[in-house]
């Protein structure tokens, strides 16, 4: 009986895992990167209000860097968009193509499309996980 106590015990004190995340910029030292975290298809990559996380940072000598604690064991993939003029929209031509430089986790691109969630996701484990990429 006392086994049991002390095990549930532990597993409750284990903290949620954090997802570290880096976003590279090439050739900006000033600016935003919008970044958005979902833990399922539904609304990637571009649709924040159904997104699990949803943050700005600012970039710094190339790089923004992100820390979302609080997360599932799971499956999460990330988009992000750089965001010059700090409006928090990202910039697009007459056709709907992308002007802003944007990236997705693990570096997914398609030549006329988003990736897909399962092509972006990545496994965040309980010891937590650092990823990185590029915006384009």
């Amino acid at each position: 009986m006392i086994f049991i106590f002390l095990a549930v015990l532990v597993k409750s004190e284990s903290p949620d895992p954090t997802l570290y995340i880096t976003v590279y910029v090439m050739g900006q030292e000033k600016g935003l990167v919008q970044l958005l975290v979902f833990d399922s298809p539904e609304g990637f990559p571009d649709q924040p209000h159904k997104a699990r996380r949803r943050e700005a940072a600012e970039v710094v000598n190339g790089r923004a860097l992100f820390e979302f604690g609080g997360l599932k064991e799971g499956s999460y993939a990330v988009s992000a968009f750089y965001d010059a003029d700090r409006d928090g929209k990202m910039k697009k031509n007459i056709f709907g193509v992308p002007k802003d430089p944007y990236g997705f986790s693990k570096d997914v691109r398609k030549a006329f499309s988003a990736p897909t969630f399962q092509s972006a996701a990545v496994r965040l484990p309980a010891d937590g996980l650092a990823i990185s990429f590029t915006l384009k």
